[in-house]
């Protein structure tokens, strides 16, 4: 589960350039500076502020998951084992009327 997680963050990683990819993962205090002077693209900073919008929402969702805190899915867990119940119940009274 790691592994798909650490691969997932790689590949959101991938819209961003070189630089603004070691910007995100770095540990020093500030990016590392160009060796050379790179051309802007056209919509580099778009996709850099939606490589950290889906970060800060796929570390949010996993907070929220560990945490315990998703309320939806903890609902659909409450409806899956209603349903189940109810299931049983009947597959329950069918097999004692037969």
């Amino acid at each position: 589960m790691k592994i798909a997680n650490i691969l997932s963050d790689l590949t959101s990683l991938r819209v961003c350039d070189h630089n603004a990819a070691l910007a995100l993962v770095s540990t020093r205090a500030s990016p590392p500076k160009p060796s050379a002077p790179q051309s802007a693209k056209p919509g580099q900073d778009s996709n850099m502020q939606r490589a950290l919008d889906l970060l800060e929402l796929h570390n949010g969702v996993k907070l929220n998951h560990v945490r315990g805190e998703d309320h939806g899915l903890t609902q659909a867990r409450r409806d899956v084992d209603n349903v189940l119940a109810q299931l049983d119940e009947r597959t329950s009274r069918q097999g004692s009327s037969a």
